[in-house]
């Protein structure tokens, strides 16, 4: 028997212009969103994908590149919410940060569930009979079980 799982990473945020332009604050060069990336180590791990200097206080992920900023910290809902500042920042520009950190955060979560998958499947008795990443970055895995 075998089970063929397709894994794929999507945007989790589902961030457009109009929803960054209606939560750009007062404060020029700030804008704040609300995002769903919960996992701080999977958050992190994306941020130094991306190449981002990455601090964690334990109350903040920060990542920090030449001229921009975006500081991660947990609202009331423990869902985070994303502070996107520098120098001439505009809604477009936080929208285009906040979702390449987005989609690193996907590959991170897709990762992480194929390790798991894996390790899981093995004290299933089962064995990874095939894996293959797929043009839209989705990953097939077939199992079968072993005898």
């Amino acid at each position: 028997m075998s089970v063929t799982l397709k894994l794929r990473s999507e945007a989790l945020a589902q961030l457009n212009a109009a929803t960054i332009a209606a939560h750009t604050q007062a404060q020029p060069g700030v804008v704040t969103v609300r995002t769903r990336m919960r996992h701080r180590d999977l958050l992190a791990r994306a941020l130094s994908g991306l190449r981002a200097q990455v601090g964690d206080d334990g109350n903040a992920v920060v990542g920090a590149w030449e001229g921009r900023r975006i500081t991660f910290v947990y609202g009331p809902d423990g869902v985070q919410v994303a502070h996107v500042d520098g120098p001439g920042l505009t809604p477009a520009e936080a929208e285009r940060l906040v979702l390449s950190v987005d989609e690193a955060y996907g590959a991170e979560v897709q990762r992480a569930v194929l390790t798991r998958l894996k390790e899981r499947a093995a004290q299933s008795g089962m064995r990874v009979e095939s894996e293959r990443t797929n043009a839209d970055q989705s990953i097939s895995v077939t199992l079968a079980a072993t005898s």
